[in-house]
């Protein structure tokens, strides 16, 4: 997997600078120091974004007050702020789910030309099994999934 972006979308809402200056510093502190430093680090992030979450302004201004008009405008709006390969991963379930809708209009295009719907055609194969179909169709996603993940 690749490696995850050294900024958290949570840092906007840290209005201490100091505590960057703290984080830069973790790899020059000696050994038995570099756990208390970083649980103060840890501590005084998480008072600031809790103090930041009391202005509503601010974190309007930073950009935490979204109200997508849509799913697919909530997940767009995801795949800025995640790592480039949960957002390239997204963003190929999003292509792969379009081209699924695509071919389910499909059948319901061609009955209109005469051709055979899904329907009519499982009637032709009584021993047809709709779920064993879908399942197989979920597998093969899951396994093309699989594939890009591990670099095929």
């Amino acid at each position: 997997m690749g490696q995850i972006s050294k900024f958290h979308p949570l840092d906007k809402l840290i209005a201490d600078d100091s505590i960057f200056l703290l984080e830069a510093l973790v790899p020059f502190i000696e050994y038995p120091y570099k756990k208390m430093l970083v649980l103060f680090i840890k501590y005084r992030e998480l008072t600031s974004i809790m103090n930041s979450l009391s202005d509503r302004d601010y974190i309007s201004s930073c950009g935490f007050d979204c109200h997508p008009k849509s799913t697919e405008e909530m997940l767009a709006s995801m795949c800025n702020i995640l790592p480039g390969d949960i957002s390239s991963t997204m963003k190929q379930m999003k292509q792969m789910m379009s081209m699924m809708e695509v071919m389910n209009t499909m059948p319901q295009q061609n009955k209109g030309e005469g051709n055979h719907s899904f329907t009519e055609q499982k009637r032709d194969y009584p021993n047809h099994n709709e779920s064993r179909q879908d399942s197989s169709l979920y597998e093969s996603i899951l396994s093309i999934l699989d594939n890009e993940d591990r670099g095929y």
